[in-house]
């Protein structure tokens, strides 16, 4: 994937590895207690953040509060799939 640095040689450094993923393409797994916290990737391997329209994200919220008493498996499954298409639609503004 790439490689693995720590988050205090990612601090220090962090000038000197902007321009090895700019201009070398070098992925950077940056770790703090040896868990991975995040990458430094070059900018066209990204994909655009896109979010959901205002009106989309209150009705969303709205239909979960009025939604009362036990939910199914199926119900709650709809609701977590709803919440995932949220934050991949497009805002016409």
């Amino acid at each position: 994937m790439g490689k693995t640095i720590t988050a205090m040689y990612a601090r220090k450094n962090f000038g000197l590895l902007l321009n090895e993923v700019s201009l070398l393409q070098e992925t950077f797994i940056i770790q703090r207690s040896n868990r991975s916290m995040a990458a430094l990737v070059p900018i066209e391997q990204t994909t655009p953040v896109t979010v959901a329209s205002p009106e989309i994200v209150e009705a969303y919220q709205t239909l979960v509060k009025r939604i009362k008493g036990p939910r199914s498996k199926k119900l709650e499954k709809a609701i977590t799939d709803l919440g995932a298409l949220l934050h991949c639609q497009d805002v016409e503004e």
